[in-house]
């Protein structure tokens, strides 16, 4: 391709398969956010709030308090604002896992979909350290002396490349164990049936068409095996990495914000001052 052509399609986009899978979950999960809030909405003015859940509004309920158990246990008490932010991670990051058994292209295979992931991640973290530490947040990269400048500036895209790469890379070896046990499988039923393709060869058999690709011969071991396989990397690897890409974001977000003990003692010396702003206005009301 010349320079001339490059310029020509600077701007064209190829989207890949897994990019779409990705925005199609992305907007089945916003349509059923949408169905949630409507019939919630219903439900308190109807006030259905005082008759034990059912049905959807049980599972948004249980849904919610699960999700918020989570914040306050990884992230502090004063942390229900970034309860929502879990409560559609967890879904994308699982369902995403598993987009492979439901015939999909599989996502996390697709390392551009778990660098979004992890830069999200690092604009919240960032974003946290920012809004609670102000200016003393770029103290941390010149400490413990200056000259760690280039070091801090490096490690702090740690982040990043390690939840980044360890999503990718157990889906990635997931997928190449697969088509390792795949390929092994279909040569045993290979040599199995040899002797049954042979015959087939020589009598000519009509019902029998031994020019096709693939053959039943060749996958006869497999889909038992294959199928426990995608079970296992599906789900049991899926819940995994799932726990732990949210358990770290919420730990990294958490520490960069006050415990919970100085979000207290801030709301209560605040409180103290309040009450005697109103109190000193209130002598003075009464002296004048």
């Amino acid at each position: 391709m010349t320079f001339s052509d490059r310029v020509a399609h600077l701007f064209d986009w190829e989207i890949d398969a897994p990019v779409y899978v990705s925005l199609l979950l992305i907007a089945i999960l916003i349509v059923f956010a949408i169905v949630c809030g409507i019939v919630f909405t219903i439900a308190m003015k109807k006030k259905k709030y005082l008759e034990r859940p059912k049905g959807i509004l049980f599972l948004g309920e249980w849904w919610y308090d699960f999700t918020n158990k989570f914040v306050h246990s990884t992230m502090g008490r004063h942390a229900e604002g970034m309860t929502g932010y879990f409560m559609a991670l967890f879904p994308y990051l699982f369902i995403g896992f598993n987009t492979a058994l439901f015939g999909l292209p599989s996502m996390i295979d697709y390392i551009g979909v778990t660098v979004s992931l992890s830069l999200i991640m690092f604009v919240m973290i960032q974003v946290t350290a920012i809004r609670y530490q102000k200016l003393h947040y770029f103290h941390r990269y010149i400490e413990p002396f200056i000259v760690w400048l280039p070091i801090n500036l490096i490690t702090m895209w740690t982040p990043i490349i390690s939840t980044c790469m360890r999503m990718f890379g157990n889906c990635l070896s997931g997928t190449i164990i697969d088509g390792i046990v795949q390929w092994s499988l279909g040569n045993l039923s290979g040599k199995m049936w040899g002797p049954l393709r042979d015959i087939a060869a020589l009598n000519y058999w009509p019902s029998w068409d031994i020019n096709q690709t693939t053959l039943w011969t060749d996958i006869f071991l497999s889909p038992i095996p294959i199928g426990i396989l995608n079970l296992y990397f599906g789900l049991f690897s899926a819940y995994v990495q799932t726990t732990v890409f949210t358990t770290l974001s919420a730990l990294w977000m958490a520490q960069e914000r006050p415990s919970d003990e100085e979000i207290e003692a801030k709301l209560l010396t605040r409180d103290d001052v309040v009450k005697v702003k109103a109190k000193n206005n209130k002598e003075v009301v009464i002296g004048g």
